[in-house]
């Protein structure tokens, strides 16, 4: 019996001996995760802009430029490749040489028509006109038909870099405004557009 109460007193011992050696276990508070949200502007209501109708003709758009100035318009040209309907007109011949095209370019010149002499693949012809706009080639057409020569007509699509005179952005009502003010000017087809629009057709697009 003796025996039985050293052997548990030994075994409390060494009990006691080793929970003095573990370190203490200090419970972890949890942890609350906030999130600040980002603060949104309030940018109001969305900016419109004006933009002219293309144009591919230099002198064109040089006179639209002069026309839109005195007008007290502040505007900037943006250039954007676009496919464009061409109408050409050619003397139907085909030539061997320059030289014989430069004879038949002066029998047009006479007729006073500005043909223009040049080099196809291997052969040479004399180009008659080239027009963008539609009117323009059927004026040109009754002018060849009233001279009676022979001539080729051709109407096909190219690519081509086309111009446009835009606004900077602006309220609805003062879009709205400046808009008929054009219209009233008689200049033609100005478009009006929401920033955003303008942004995704054109904003990528460098100017001249």
């Amino acid at each position: 019996m003796k025996r039985t109460l050293v052997v548990v007193a030994l075994l409390l011992a060494m009990w006691l001996a080793w929970l003095a050696w573990q370190p203490p276990v200090v419970s972890q508070p949890e942890l609350t995760v906030r999130t600040a949200l980002p603060e949104v502007e309030d940018v109001g209501p969305e900016l419109w802009r004006i933009v002219t109708r293309r144009m591919v003709w230099k002198q064109a758009i040089a006179s639209m430029r002069d026309r839109l100035y005195k007008e007290g318009f502040e505007t900037r040209l943006i250039v954007k490749r676009e496919p464009v309907e061409l109408h050409a007109f050619d003397d139907p011949g085909t030539f061997k040489t320059l030289a014989e095209a430069r004879k038949v370019e002066s029998q047009w010149k006479k007729r006073k028509v500005d043909a223009q002499a040049l080099k196809r693949e291997i052969t040479f012809g004399v180009a008659l006109g080239r027009f963008y706009i539609t009117s323009y080639a059927e004026q040109m057409q009754a002018r060849l038909k009233t001279i009676g020569l022979p001539y080729r007509y051709e109407r096909r699509t190219v690519i081509v870099p086309a111009y446009r005179f835009v606004f900077n952005p602006m309220e609805k009502k003062q879009a709205e405004k400046s808009w008929k003010r054009l219209q009233n000017l008689g200049i033609a087809e100005p478009a009006m557009m929401k920033e955003s629009e303008f942004q995704r057709l054109y904003g990528t697009q460098p100017a001249p």
